[in-house]
């Protein structure tokens, strides 16, 4: 009986986190373009890189497609400035992670 309420809420907690995860991809490209790079230099030093590159890592067409990201989009709307700008505010190992970033945007 339990087993329907459970894959419910599972789902319900799936798309909370697609929300949550397009909301923040949405806010952290407004911090970028807009400038507001030192708030966004905080949250990312906040971030252990290592843990970073092991989650990009893990994310491939498939992966993107279940979060509900759409890739071409998102492509459109990052411009190699902006990669080089946050390759900066990542600081330690901002290009080895902007290097997976462009490979998973196929932006090679």
């Amino acid at each position: 009986m339990n087993n329907p309420f459970n894959k419910k809420l599972s789902e319900l907690f799936e798309k909370m986190d697609e929300k949550v995860l397009q909301a923040r991809l949405n806010a952290a490209m407004e911090m970028l373009q807009k400038g507001n790079a030192d708030e966004l230099a905080k949250k990312l030093n906040k971030v252990d890189k290592e843990e970073l590159l092991g989650k990009l890592n893990e994310i491939d067409d498939s992966k993107l497609k279940s979060l509900n990201i759409n890739k071409d989009s998102l492509s459109k709307r990052i411009n190699e400035e902006d990669l080089s700008k946050l390759s900066t505010l990542i600081g330690d190992r901002g290009d080895e992670i902007i290097s997976k970033i462009k490979e998973l945007l196929n932006k090679s």
